[in-house]
C-alpha cells in the first residue's frame, strides 16, 4: 500500500497524483476501488463510500448509504489534518471504478 499526498488548491479542490496524472480526490478517489482510506494525522479512516457499496450498513436503502458514504468521505477530506490518500494500487495502474462489472 502506498500513501498519495494531498495537494490542496486555493480553490478548495484537493488532488493527488494517481497513475501518471493529477486527479480530484472528491470526484475520483472516492469512487476508486483502490482507495483504502484517508490518513488523518496517524490514523486511517477507511473509505466510507466503499464500505457503503459493500453493504457494511443495514437499515437504509443503498442509495441513502452511498450518499452518506460520499458525504462522509468529503467531510473527512476537508479536515485540515487529512494529509494522504491510502492507496492499494502498488502497480501504478491508476483509477479503477469501484462499481465496475466483473
Amino acid at each position: 500500500m502506498k500513501s498519495l499526498p494531498l495537494e490542496r488548491k486555493p480553490s478548495g479542490k484537493a488532488t493527488v497524483v494517481c497513475g501518471d496524472k493529477e486527479v480530484s480526490v472528491h470526484s475520483t478517489c472516492v469512487f476508486c476501488e483502490k482507495c483504502a482510506g484517508i490518513r488523518v494525522n496517524r490514523r486511517v479512516t477507511p473509505n466510507p463510500y466503499a464500505q457503503a457499496i459493500r453493504g457494511s450498513k443495514g437499515g437504509m436503502s443503498l442509495d441513502d448509504q452511498l450518499m452518506e458514504g460520499m458525504a462522509l468521505f468529503n467531510t473527512v477530506i476537508e479536515d485540515k489534518n487529512a494529509t494522504n490518500i491510502e492507496c492499494t494500487d502498488d502497480a501504478g495502474l491508476g483509477y479503477v471504478p469501484i462499481s465496475r462489472r466483473h
